[in-house]
């Protein structure tokens, strides 16, 4: 049968070209064949044949993903996966998230370096290296922004690297596993903690850090390069105290002053004021407001 459709469809091919070189030459004539009962005939039972021999294939419906129900932990539960013997495991939960570390097992498994952060959550400790009963929470109220960055960066880490198992009820996630208010209070200090390192970056750049260094002779000594504090720039500066918010000490900033260079490395002209004027700034006590290099007493 199919070698039957193979030779009608080369026979209709053919007629076809036939047919094309004749509506050329005489169109009319051409015209003519073409609506006679015959020929269309055979032309639709020709094509019957084939789509009964080849019917158009039915569209394949999109399988429909279900999506795995994410497991709750409580506590308790968890406790169970600390990959001590007779428990399973080992799992550790950060912000809330729960993380299977088996492949990691001789870190986290009974006797390795971190083994004090399986069965639970103890995203504190991830950043203040306290590692007492007391330091192994989940309360990550009042870090720094150096710890809130540097807990976001552990988070990557096991999200990357270790297979996401589930949710901890508690703090972050409630007994549903939506998420709680304290779960975006934690978000929130975490971004507020890179918006403050991107100012800090900028009040870098700004003023940079002055080199320095302590003798027991002369004690601490700064001064400005253009290239202190590795801020490469085109001018060098006048060192500074720098008071910046939420900091309790100052430190030491390199200051832009204006107008062309002095002659002197070692100086700078005093009608140039730059950033001098800015109200962060404070002079080093008994150090000239020209000099490049101060000699300060530990405060």
């Amino acid at each position: 049968m199919k070698t039957f459709v193979k030779f009608m469809l080369i026979t209709s091919v053919g007629v076809a070209l036939v047919g094309v070189v004749v509506h050329e030459v005489s169109p009319q004539y051409m015209t003519a064949v073409m609506s006679s009962p015959s020929v269309r005939g055979v032309t639709l039972a020709v094509h019957n044949l084939i789509r009964r021999l080849y019917p158009t294939p039915s569209p394949v419906e999109p399988k429909t993903i279900k999506k795995k129900r994410e497991r709750l932990f409580t506590p308790e539960e968890l406790r169970k996966y600390d990959g001590q013997a007779g428990n399973k495991g080992p799992y550790l939960a950060v912000l809330g998230s729960v993380y299977n570390v088996k492949k990691g097992k001789k870190h986290y498994g009974p006797g390795g370096g971190y083994e004090f952060f399986s069965g639970r959550d103890a995203s504190r400790a991830f950043v203040t290296g306290d590692f007492t009963e007391a330091g192994l929470i989940d309360d990550i109220t009042g870090l720094t922004s150096v710890d809130y960055i540097g807990l976001d960066e552990w988070v990557k880490f096991y999200k990357s690297d270790y297979k996401f198992v589930g949710k901890l009820i508690g703090r972050y996630y409630d007994e549903t596993g939506k998420a709680t208010s304290y779960y975006y209070d934690a978000q929130r200090w975490i971004t507020e903690a890179y918006r403050h390192k991107e100012d800090e970056n900028q009040e870098k750049k700004m003023f940079p850090p002055c080199n320095s260094e302590w003798s027991p002779e002369s004690g601490a000594r700064v001064w400005c390069t253009s290239r202190s504090g590795g801020v490469e720039r085109d001018w060098e500066g006048v060192p500074r105290k720098l008071f910046s918010p939420g900091q309790s000490k100052p430190r030491c900033a390199c200051v832009k002053s204006l107008g062309p260079p002095s002659h002197d490395p070692k100086r700078v002209p005093h009608d140039n004021r730059g950033d001098l004027d800015h109200p962060n700034i404070e002079e080093y006590p008994g150090c000239p407001p020209d000099q490049l290099t101060c000699l300060v007493k530990e405060e």
